[in-house]
């Protein structure tokens, strides 16, 4: 990639290429010791891929709730970027839907928990990973036949870059970040709550879902679910995740 074509990150953030998986590669580089703000993208244009390296301060539970920052990073930076009243919406815990189908979705992982400024249990580090699907197979006969996946060039977003959209998440990630260090959760768990595509969903003041049908109440752990992607971009196009 020509350096003249990378996004222009906001200050605290230090980005480089990768030529693997920028995922996996960031959780390497976390263990490492790179500092908060660290990003990787990969140099690749059919498919958006990126993570991020940060360093909480808290104990592992609202720690966690940071995977909402990054997903009201990716779905807000998304639609910065994309075409005006292109349906964009937010999937429990981890997906990114343009019209109702996933174009991808955030990773979540952390360190060890340790004990930071007298605090107990916290991540010494972690990281958000995501992927988008820009473009579907060149040979693809019948674009649009898998009805849960889509990418954005089928969705009318040909012009959205993968620059452009590491930038916007950068931008946006940080402007949720900003409000999560600053008000805690609840703007957080206000902007999820208007995104989300399954309005019957709830969440909790400490980042779990719930539901209620006849009476009973439903949790859903976000540790739990965030252990596993719940998608996963199609085996046909390169570099699954």
């Amino acid at each position: 990639m020509n350096p003249a074509e990378w996004p222009d990150l906001p200050p605290g953030y230090t980005l480089k290429l990768c030529a693997g998986d920028a995922f996996d590669t960031a959780c390497q580089a976390a263990r490492d010791g790179v500092e908060d703000g660290f990003m990787l993208m990969v140099d690749r244009q059919d498919r958006c891929e990126a993570a991020l390296v940060l360093r909480p301060l808290d104990p592992i539970q609202p720690a966690l709730t940071l995977s909402y920052v990054g997903l009201l990073g990716l779905h807000d930076g998304f639609a910065a970027v994309a075409p005006a009243e292109t349906p964009a919406s937010i999937g429990w815990p981890d997906r990114l839907l343009v019209n109702a189908a996933c174009v991808g979705g955030i990773r979540v992982a952390h360190g060890p928990l340790v004990e930071k400024q007298g605090m107990i249990d916290v991540p010494d580090w972690l990281v958000i990973g995501f992927a988008v699907q820009m473009f579907g197979e060149h040979q693809d006969d019948d674009p649009g036949r898998d009805l849960a996946y889509t990418n954005l060039h089928e969705e009318g977003c040909g012009d959205v870059t993968v620059p452009k959209l590491v930038e916007a998440f950068a931008r946006h990630l940080l402007h949720w970040l900003d409000r999560w260090q600053e008000d805690g959760f609840e703007p957080v768990r206000r902007a999820v709550l208007h995104d989300l595509d399954d309005k019957a969903l709830k969440l909790e003041p400490n980042g779990d879902a719930s539901l209620e049908a006849n009476g009973a109440k439903t949790i859903y752990a976000l540790r739990d679910r965030l252990r596993q992607t719940s998608w996963v971009l199609p085996e046909a196009m390169k570099a699954v995740l």
